[in-house]
């Protein structure tokens, strides 16, 4: 056993390995040099080192770019570990070790990335997709954040249907993401610039990942998967430029992934399940958006849907579901 400094609870030998890890984190981690803890939770920790950032959890928190998945002591984030934010980290050849905490290893970590939707993907398909999961969400999406901004962003009709309490994030969230619609239905040949009034998401909302970040983060990685590039690289640059005075660190890192048209696996799996018949079914990937922070995983979902839905107008398939398209 290994002995925490200040007399905390040891820590056992060996290393934790870390199982599965994405680029970003494989990027901070493998950087050596020194470092600090810059969050910590019940069962992960975000560690910075010069490379950027990582979150390293259980497998439970799901592979995303930024995760080091591995087995991690229960309760990490209790006081008897003696762990703190601001904790200094090392970051060796293949090893990390967190003052008074455990050593990470990355010898038998295997790199995810996220699979590209086929070639082959039907718009039709997508319709229906969409058509479908502004069904389920009426029924799920939590009333926390922005995803009971579903039914009519696919709907085609003004968020502002589905967040009308007259509280300042919901009205702020509105009015943002019906700018950043807007925009995006402009399509290909629109205007280059987005909307001022689309600038409120960034930062908008609670949390290391607020919710208006992680809604653009969703229809970034949407545009990316659709082969929208254009479009794509316009809102990253828009939503990055922003991000440096708007929003925290680790939002900033969730965002720079998203440019790039990674997040969590749970996002791209609804995705392909939107857009290929046979693949994970809807209901199985919003038990995973649903375990994705407070309600990060469907602001996120909300921001993917905003995308697909000004690509492809899915009017035309939402007969078969009007009785669940009511204002929230």
């Amino acid at each position: 056993m290994r002995a925490d400094p200040a007399g905390a609870t040891p820590f056992a030998s060996p290393p934790v390995a870390v199982s599965l890890i994405g680029s970003a984190a494989r990027r901070a981690l493998s950087a050596t040099g020194r470092g600090a803890v810059i969050a910590l939770f019940e069962r992960s920790v975000y560690v910075e080192g010069r490379a950027g950032l990582a979150c390293l959890g259980p497998p439970s928190l799901g592979a995303g770019p930024l995760n080091a998945l591995c087995a991690l002591p229960a309760g990490l984030g209790r006081p008897a570990w003696g762990l703190a934010s601001g904790a200094p980290v090392c970051f060796g050849p293949g090893t990390i070790r967190i003052a008074g905490g455990p050593v990470f290893s990355l010898a038998a970590a295997r790199d995810w990335r996220p699979p590209p939707l086929p070639r082959e993907w039907r718009a039709d398909d997508l319709r229906r997709g969409l058509a479908a999961l502004a069904a389920a969400a009426r029924a799920r999406a939590p009333d926390a954040g922005m995803g009971a901004m579903i039914p009519a962003l696919v709907a085609g009709a003004s968020p502002s249907f589905t967040v009308a309490a007259p509280d300042p994030f919901r009205r702020a969230a509105a009015h943002g993401a019906s700018a950043l619609v807007e925009w995006l239905a402009r399509g290909e040949h629109g205007p280059p610039a987005l909307p001022a009034d689309a600038d409120v998401l960034i930062g908008l909302g609670p949390g290391l990942t607020p919710s208006g970040d992680d809604f653009v983060v969703g229809a970034m990685i949407a545009l990316r998967c659709l082969r929208a590039q254009a479009r794509a690289e316009r809102l990253a640059a828009w939503a990055l430029a922003r991000a440096e005075a708007n929003t925290g660190k680790i939002s900033r890192a969730h965002l720079a992934c998203a440019a790039d048209g990674e997040g969590a696996a749970a996002l791209h799996d609804a995705l392909a399940a939107l857009c290929v018949p046979g693949s994970a079914s809807l209901a199985t990937c919003l038990d995973a958006i649903d375990a994705i922070g407070h309600c990060s995983g469907w602001d996120a979902l909300a921001g993917a849907t905003a995308a697909c839905a000004a690509f492809i107008p899915v009017t035309a398939y939402l007969n078969d579901y009007a009785g669940t398209l009511v204002k929230r």
